[in-house]
């Protein structure tokens, strides 16, 4: 059972005695009624909202983590020293080999065979799985970071979700005819543990998801490989993209959500205050805490008299009673159950089974109104909590409502200001305008006379000015006709050299485009020459130089050398020697032909000779 448990078990308690007291109502109607208007009851809970694109990169990531850590790459260890050979215990090939290479360690022939040689020393070598390799280490050092990266913002969630902050504030003042008490306190409680957060579905699921990454890596850590892996050093960023980090896909997306969660900057999560304001009181919540202000004022008024010596007796004295009223009603009880079982004709035990029967099916029910019970009083602290709210609704509403209609009342008087000040200003508008429109009248004809004098004299003086105009407008035409003949004489002749000079350029033009083509084509005829001997030339080269290689690796191995002048095992070599071959093959046919024909000459000489001396 929680502590909040015991306290509202122990509240009730207290409360079923004092509940149905008329004293006690009295007292509790005194102090809730009084100065209620300065009861003060608020309470601040945070509502926290979690950005779930860390949390998938992570859940996505880690698949492709345990595949890797189910490759448990490794690489073996070779220890090797030169033993005895009374301790040698296993002969292998490093073992032979060297030896071979160190003939010294082999002294005297074996005794039995007289054949073998025996060695004094063997080289033993030792073969090791080592784990710690960059790979793994690499592993090892993100989880860490990924563990260290979840628990830094589940712990800041989870603090903000459990954070309860309240504060209360009573001020009571009740004055009877033989009492004035007077009640202030003040109540400030913040706590990181509230068991109750603000009911977030959402956010609830994105932590279980949280927890579970982190047990999953946990589990990851506690693995054989990650085991031994933590003893070696940790490595440090920056990361080194191995082959294995950028090639091998599981080790490429560890690495991929590595670099995601470093890079990460934001914390992951956001959240809001949430204020709630319970005063004024509803009628349970006022009657309760004034029962707890009369138990205060009692344990001051019980420890300020010393009388707890008094009440104690008086508390046995009527408990010695109730266990005497209790055993008398059982008493009675008992008398009446013998009566009744003498009245149904059955012997005491029959009754007895009958009442057990009856006692079972009535615990039965019992516990069935018991969660009846306790249903109704969850719902009852269900409807005073929507009551609550109700309240401060409707008082926001009021106070919403107030706001409207004084707005309403300063806009309307508003208006009337508008209307009256458009009036007005319409009024001193048409007076000016009807001001000024008489002004403009005397102006305009003034001015019109003005006006027309003036350009009385105007029109004279240009009357003048457009004769001579005239005058000279007249000559330019004379002298403009004679231009134009002039330039359009140039003109033509302009024209005429362009054209002049068009032709000459296509001639010219003709000429190169011929002239380099025939050139293109006495290069290229001069380069594909030039290709076809170089070819022929290097086509004699590669099969003299085979030739020669096959002649020299011919004379090494008619001497007995039998070491070729290079290694004809690869396809390049082989190649080449097939090339040396074919080449040998075409001059030795070649040479056969030369050389038949110098028979031949021999083989008739001889004869003639042979005739000439017979």
């Amino acid at each position: 059972m929680s502590r909040i448990d015991i306290y509202h078990r122990a509240f009730k308690d207290f409360r079923k005695v004092t509940i149905n007291s008329q004293n006690c109502i009295k007292d509790r109607n005194r102090l809730a009624e009084s100065n209620k208007e300065a009861d003060k009851l608020n309470s601040t809970k945070y509502l926290c909202t979690i950005e779930d694109d860390w949390i998938v990169a992570i859940e996505e990531g880690l698949v492709y983590v345990e595949k890797a850590l189910a490759e448990e790459r490794q690489f073996i260890r070779t220890n090797g020293e030169v033993v005895p050979i009374e301790k040698a215990k296993k002969i292998s090939k490093d073992s032979v080999s060297h030896l071979a290479k160190h003939s010294d360690m082999i002294t005297h022939v074996s005794e039995e065979t007289k054949t073998s040689l025996v060695p004094d020393e063997l080289y033993m070598v030792e073969k090791l799985s080592d784990y710690a390799v960059y790979e793994n280490r690499f592993l090892y050092m993100m989880l860490c970071y990924i563990r260290n990266f979840i628990e830094y913002r589940l712990e800041k969630i989870e603090d903000l979700r459990r954070t309860y902050k309240g504060e209360t504030y009573i001020n009571k003042e009740v004055t009877t005819a033989k009492r004035h008490i007077t009640i202030e306190t003040k109540i400030y409680d913040e706590r990181h543990d509230n068991p109750f957060p603000i009911a977030d579905e959402t956010s609830a699921a994105l932590v279980r998801r949280i927890e579970d990454c982190r047990q999953i890596i946990d589990a990851f850590l506690k693995t054989d490989l990650m085991t031994q892996v933590a003893k070696t050093p940790m490595i440090k960023p920056p990361i080194v993209k191995t082959n294995v980090l950028k090639m091998n896909n599981n080790f490429k997306r560890a690495l991929a959500l590595y670099d995601y969660i470093a890079s990460y900057k934001g914390l992951g999560y956001t959240y809001e205050e949430v204020n709630y304001n319970f005063a004024p009181y509803s009628e349970k919540v006022a009657d309760e805490i004034a029962e707890a202000a009369n138990l205060m004022v009692f344990l001051s008024y019980k420890v300020g008299n010393d009388i707890e010596g008094v009440l104690e007796r008086n508390y046995n004295e009527e408990e010695r009673r109730r266990k005497d009223a209790e055993q008398k009603k059982l008493v009675q009880r008992i008398q009446k159950l013998k009566k009744r079982a003498l009245e149904s004709n059955k012997s005491l035990e029959e009754y007895m089974l009958v009442l057990e029967d009856r006692i079972r099916q009535l615990e039965k029910d019992s516990e069935e109104l018991a969660n009846l019970r306790v249903e109704v009083e969850t719902l009852t602290r269900r409807i005073d909590e929507i009551n609550a709210e109700k309240a401060e609704l409707r008082r926001q509403m009021g106070v919403l409502r107030s706001e409207i209609e004084k707005k309403e009342r300063e806009i309307a008087e508003l208006n009337q200001k508008y209307i009256e000040d458009m009036a007005a200003a319409k009024a001193l508008f048409e007076s000016n305008m009807n001001k000024l429109a008489a002004e403009n009248e005397a102006q305009a004809a003034m001015l019109k006379a003005k006006f027309a004098e003036e350009m009385a004299q105007k029109i004279e003086e240009h009357q003048g000015e457009v004769a001579e105009l005239n005058a000279a407008i007249n000559e330019l035409h004379g002298r403009y006709d004679g231009s134009i003949a002039e330039y359009n004489a140039k003109t033509e002749e302009v024209n005429r050299k362009l054209v002049e000079i068009q032709t000459i350029e296509q001639r010219y033009s003709d000429q190169y485009t011929a002239r380099e083509q025939e050139l293109e084509a006495r290069l290229e005829e001069k380069l594909k020459a030039e290709t076809a001997k170089c070819s022929k030339e290097v086509k004699a080269a590669k099969d003299e130089t085979a030739l020669i290689r096959g002649e020299l690796d011919g004379m090494r191995a008619e001497r007995g050398l039998m070491t070729p002048s290079t290694d004809y095992a690869t396809r390049e070599r082989f190649l080449e020697l097939e090339a040396a071959y074919m080449a040998f093959h075409k001059f030795f046919k070649s040479q056969w032909e030369i050389t038949k024909k110098e028979i031949r000459k021999t083989i008739l000489w001889n004869k003639d000779n042979k005739k000439n001396r017979k």
